[in-house]
């Protein structure tokens, strides 16, 4: 479908059904996650508790109706389906997130158990794309709730397992991703000099998830709000004056609200200067002078507006496969074909943006 690489820079995997007492280490397969029945739902039980959303409306996009669902595939579990998926679609690489296990990890209580979690689920995502390296890519999963282990962790996944990005949510326990705490795993990040993936995750605290017991409130809700607290936390909390090298990519929340929030925060830097002592220039400087990637949606009509705001370089395509809310298939099909992008910026937004950020 087109002359230049596509590369998918936040597709999913689902990992509920991984052999857990398998990948678990001796002293954890007792705990190990399990898949049970629960309102007609195939949930992962971890910790006692029902994953990936607490018990209610608002539970996630499954538990109501709703009129717009992708093409059902096994590609999620099935790396060689996957391939085909990605050659349906005109993918080159595809960039693998995890989804039950992997978005609810943050939210976990014992720590040495979320850190054997995500040994676990990283040892099986490998193996997911050990079935094509040059085209499956892994983000690896790390306990923030252990930041120093999450460092260790992040360097086992790169230089041993080939993955190219480490994602966190805005928040794990208690902790903003500007907490000092989190430093040692920054630190990690630029030295290896992979990217740090803000996505928003399965559990609570999320901004507003609290407030509402309607799905369609909290997914809507969740998603920008959660990469606002992030882009705020990351950029006014200093961590890209302190780590210069360092890459960030906010994803899965479309790409409208970047100007907003860039001209809002620049506009409280203005007269608010002392409260963020860190920073030697406006947010927005940051956004537009360091690594910072935002991916959008296929359909945002405020696309060319942002591409002009912040540079057609920032931008990247992230097909979300294959959740309830993606496009598959012929997502990548509905990009290429819309005529108010320029022709010049197609190759950067859906494949050369995503080629520099995680060094492909």
């Amino acid at each position: 479908m087109a002359n230049f690489p596509i590369i998918d820079a936040d597709g999913h995997v689902q990992e509920k059904f991984a052999p857990w007492e398998d990948l678990l280490e001796g002293p954890y397969k007792k705990k190990a996650p399990r898949v049970v029945d629960s309102g007609g739902r195939k949930q992962l039980l971890m910790e006692g508790r029902i994953w990936a959303k607490p018990e209610g409306v608002g539970c996630g996009i499954g538990a109501v109706p709703h009129n717009r669902a992708p093409q059902a595939t096994t590609g999620m579990v099935d790396p060689v389906q996957r391939i085909k998926d990605m050659d349906m679609e005109g993918i080159q690489v595809a960039v693998n997130f995890g989804t039950t296990a992997f978005l609810s990890l943050p939210f976990l209580e014992d720590k040495d158990y979320a850190c054997a979690i995500a040994r676990a689920y990283n040892n099986w995502l490998y193996e997911y794309c050990q079935t094509d390296p040059k085209r499956l890519k892994g983000v690896a999963a790390v306990a923030m709730q252990e930041p120093v282990e999450a460092a260790k962790e992040l360097r086992r996944c790169v230089k041993d397992l080939g993955f190219v990005a480490v994602a966190t949510s805005a928040h794990s326990a208690g902790r903003n991703l500007d907490h000092p705490d989190f430093y040692p795993f920054f630190q990690a990040a630029e030295q290896l000099d992979v990217p740090v993936c803000v996505h928003v995750g399965s559990g609570r605290p999320a901004a507003a998830a609290d407030r509402f017991d309607n799905a369609l409130f909290v997914h809507a809700t969740t998603h920008p709000f959660e990469q606002m607290i992030g882009v705020m936390c990351i950029v006014g909390g200093g961590i890209l004056e302190k780590y210069p090298k360092l890459k960030v990519a906010f994803l899965e929340a479309g790409a409208g609200w970047v100007p907003f929030w860039m001209e809002r925060l620049d506009e409280h830097y203005e007269y608010m200067q002392a409260a963020v002592p860190l920073l030697k220039m406006a947010p927005s400087e940051y956004i537009r002078q360091r690594d910072v990637y935002f991916s959008f949606e296929p359909d945002e009509t405020t696309l060319p507006f942002v591409m002009d705001f912040i540079g057609d370089d920032r931008l990247v395509f992230a097909s979300d496969y294959n959740h309830g809310d993606c496009k598959f298939p012929n997502v990548v099909k509905d990009v290429l074909e819309r005529n108010d992008i320029a022709a010049a910026s197609m190759p950067k937004i859906m494949g050369a943006n995503a080629q520099r950020l995680y060094s492909l």
